[in-house]
């Protein structure tokens, strides 16, 4: 069900041709006024191999360091564990403040859900993965040692490999796609490490407010990609795209843009704003 995806229905091939850019406005740049014809999906399918590749590499490129920070309480003493995350693909750095049973239940829930699924469903997937994380050598909750700072550097070290470890396999090259769990999984640890997911989300509308276009149908005004500065006829396997405010990309080099800002890179006009938020 394409309303499902991208809220309109599929449209005929002869929708598809007739589409027309946007009017022209004050202080743009002139665009073409002749119709350009569409790929027959609209792009649904690639804008859906796109957007689980945004949810799959955003958490790769990923730099960690974790340490122990003593907190002096009313009830006690205790340590917390601040996990920095600085992400490549998203260019962004940030701090996650846990304590030791956090990442204890975050596992244990992890392990319990893809055991269910693997059992439910008899998935592979779903399994491999819990095998894998089992395998990571997580600090365990009882130790007892004469000097607190052994066990406290223990759990440094072995908090900081599970986290690196399970973004690992979450983000491997396998198929994972398959599996609606893996997926929910995902986005269940991105919450809990705190992932810039506000940005990712409107990075993902974006993408779903792209056209994809026909190259042999249509003649670019300019010569070249805005970004790249490629020709429009070395594609070299990039698809065409039409921006909302009627600019052409490379699908590549505007989703490349798009991991770091949302202002058109001709007009500056914003992509992928929540509809819901056009107030503030």
């Amino acid at each position: 069900d394409m309303r499902s995806f991208d809220g309109a229905e599929r449209a005929t091939q002869q929708d598809a041709t007739n589409y027309r850019l946007p009017a022209k406005s004050v202080g743009q740049q002139r665009f073409q006024d002749m119709p350009i014809g569409l790929v027959a999906d609209h792009g649904v399918a690639a804008k859906r191999v796109l957007i689980r590749r945004i949810h799959q590499e955003s958490m790769t490129q990923l730099a960690m360091g974790c340490q122990a920070v003593l907190v002096r309480g009313a009830s006690g003493n205790y340590y917390v564990y601040h996990l920095e995350i600085t992400s490549e693909y998203y260019k962004q750095k940030w701090v996650v403040c846990k304590r030791y049973s956090e990442f204890y239940r975050l596992r244990k829930r992890l392990l319990a859900r893809l055991a269910a699924h693997k059992k439910q469903r008899g998935c592979s997937v779903c399994g491999a993965v819990r095998d894998q994380l089992k395998d990571v050598g997580f600090p365990r909750r009882i130790v007892m040692f004469k000097d607190p700072s052994t066990l406290v550097g223990r759990r440094t070290a072995g908090l900081e490999e599970f986290i690196v470890a399970l973004c690992e396999y979450l983000a491997a090259e396998q198929e994972v796609e398959v599996c609606s769990e893996i997926a929910s999984t995902r986005f269940l640890v991105k919450e809990f490490l705190q992932f810039p997911l506000e940005h990712e989300n409107q990075h993902v509308r974006s993408i779903r407010q792209l056209k994809y276009v026909d190259p042999r149908d249509v003649h670019v005004d300019s010569d070249s990609c805005p970004i790249c500065l490629c020709e429009w006829a070395e594609l070299d396997g990039n698809q065409l795209v039409l921006s909302p405010c009627g600019h052409f990309f490379h699908e590549h080099c505007i989703n490349e843009w798009y991991r770091t800002r949302f202002d058109c890179p001709i007009c500056r006009t914003i992509s992928g704003e929540d509809e819901n938020n056009n107030n503030y």
